[in-house]
């Protein structure tokens, strides 16, 4: 009798198993139905998609997607909620951000003071020899200086007191320069002595002591400090990947890429960890890396990957922050430096014309009007023309004025980070001076004007993901605190239509991606972000207080929130 219940109990079991597995095969429909906007010209606004497999099968009426969805589906009501494709991360540092969540968060800091002060906290608690690391302070940001500076940075000294025995790496928030103390100098074995590499700069006091700040190419030589390992790589882009989908954010270009972020990505992509859509641009800096690519085809993403590897990364120049983005007219505040050049020239034209064999695209970080002016030369030496290459320059932050039509007349993608706008405008006033800020500093406007095609990223964790402030940069052209009241030259401001493409369909297009991405159509992969309000329609100001409520990628829902 008891074999005999047994018997039937077990068949039954499996009998309920099977038929729930069977629903949940054949429920693969997803009904949204509410407010969503496409960034399709064609039907802006719809009140509901079906998605089958991971794509939209369906897009249009309520009424025509209930008769669209065929058997089981599962229905989400957006009600007061609202959908946009999925927000799409056009410039930013995977692994970089992964590290900043774990790491000193510096963005915000007042004073270098305080920054001591987080230091001193972690050395009390770190193992001797460990390494501290930090990354987000910006000595411009700060309400008071320091009492010792050199060529306007601090030095080492205070840190160096309250850490002695672990070594302190701090990178800036601008990624091209970095504060380290005495225990990290003397780790790298780096004194009066040490030749900065070139393109590379080792502030020194006036007696010829190294104050611990070091500029573009010089980082490298701290690099030991801070390298990940493969499991660490990993690690950091998991982490980076939860907090992408926490803001909204389902796919990621990620802006110079070396060997172990590289494979850490391929990893988990094969294992299916990678959920983000990653899109990887290649380290140029590292020659032997960018030889082993250019001698093969892309990695293309498939339906069953997550991970592209189709560009490089190149750096001509540094940042503003740190008087290393290369100008034709010396800095302002500064009548002794133009800025620094930190790529040659003639190599990144080489790359451009061995990109061409197997289709790859190359984007060049590029801050200073110098700077673009040589990466446009070097395009047009390169005779990319022909090509649909869709070369970007990175930042494309402050131009002469002669060059806004050659992005136009080379097919050359801007890719803007317009939250740098909020952020820098306050300051780069001093490193540029009034007609260079009026005439070519962040002007959306101009490049939009001479159709030059635009991509919109935040270039985290130089600056938070968020896309919201990002949107809201864009828009008002104020700092994130509103202000000036009537904004930074308005005339240069984008519309609203406009800033959502830059963050979805345009930045997909920038990635090669635009038939398969960056808007709510048929036939494309249902990735979709939903927010808490409108913010097409909102007052300026709550566009800051928007929170995003759902993020979907390719059908699936990988957060939701509380």
């Amino acid at each position: 009798m008891r074999t005999s219940l047994q018997r039937m109990l077990t068949a039954f079991l499996t009998t309920l198993s099977m038929t729930a597995l069977s629903n949940a095969s054949v429920a693969d429909d997803l009904l949204i139905t509410g407010t969503i906007y496409t960034a399709n010209d064609d039907s802006p606004i719809v009140e509901a998609v079906v998605v089958s497999n991971g794509r939209f099968s369906y897009v249009g009426s309520l009424e025509g997607a209930r008769l669209a969805a065929s058997g089981p589906v599962k229905e989400i009501e957006l009600d007061s909620r609202i959908a946009y494709p999925g927000f799409i991360e056009s410039h930013g540092h995977l692994s970089s951000l992964g590290e900043s969540i774990t790491n000193l968060d510096l963005n915000g800091v007042d004073s270098y003071q305080t920054i001591v002060g987080m230091v001193a906290d972690a050395a009390a608690k770190a193992a001797p020899g460990q390494v501290i690391k930090g990354r987000g302070w910006h000595q411009s940001k700060w309400q008071s200086q320091p009492k010792i500076t050199v060529d306007g940075f601090p030095t080492h000294r205070s840190l160096s007191e309250v850490s002695p025995n672990n070594p302190v790496f701090l990178g800036h928030a601008n990624g091209h320069s970095a504060l380290i103390n005495q225990a990290a100098m003397d780790e790298i074995n780096l004194s009066f002595t040490t030749t900065p590499p070139e393109g590379g700069v080792i502030v020194k006091d006036t007696r010829g002591n190294p104050t611990g700040i070091l500029h573009e190419n010089a980082i490298d030589l701290a690099y030991p400090l801070i390298a990940l390992s493969v499991d660490s790589a990993k690690a950091a882009i998991l982490s980076a990947q939860r907090h992408a989908f926490r803001w909204g954010i389902t796919n990621f270009h990620d802006a110079g890429a070396g060997k172990t972020d590289i494979k850490a990505q391929q990893m988990l992509n094969d294992s299916g960890d990678l959920k983000l859509r990653v899109y990887t641009m290649v380290s140029a800096q590292d020659e032997a890396l960018s030889d082993y690519w250019l001698a093969r085809a892309p990695l293309i993403a498939k339906d069953d990957s997550r991970l592209t590897i189709r560009s490089f990364k190149a750096v001509m120049d540094g940042a503003l922050g740190s008087r290393t983005a290369w100008l034709h007219a010396p800095y302002t505040d500064d009548p002794g430096t133009s800025g620094v050049q930190t790529f040659d020239e003639d190599r990144l034209i080489d790359i451009m014309k061995r990109s061409v064999k197997y289709g790859w695209q190359i984007n060049t970080h590029a801050i200073g009007d110098k700077a673009n002016t040589v990466v446009l030369d070097a395009i047009e030496a390169a005779q990319l023309a022909p090509y649909d290459h869709r070369a970007r320059i990175e930042h494309s932050q402050h131009l002469i004025c002669s060059d806004i039509n050659r992005f136009a007349d080379l097919g050359v993608i801007a890719s803007i980070q317009t939250i740098h706008m909020s952020s820098d405008r306050p300051w780069a006033i001093d490193r540029l001076g009034q007609e260079r800020i009026e005439t070519g500093a962040y002007i959306w406007r101009d490049l939009l004007n001479a159709g030059v095609h635009l991509a919109n990223g935040t270039d985290v964790p130089v600056e938070p993901i968020n896309p919201l402030a990002n949107f809201y940069a864009a828009v008002a052209r104020k700092t994130l605190k509103g202000t000036p009241e009537g904004g930074f030259e308005l005339s240069q401001r984008m519309t609203r239509e406009e800033t959502l493409k830059s963050m979805t369909l345009w930045n997909a297009f920038a990635g090669f991606e635009e038939d398969q991405l960056g808007s709510i159509e048929v036939g494309k992969q249902a990735d979709i972000t939903v927010l808490d309000r409108d913010i097409m329609t909102v007052e300026e100001s709550d566009i800051l207080s928007t929170n995003v409520a759902m993020t979907i990628v390719s059908g699936e829902i990988v957060y939701e929130a509380p």
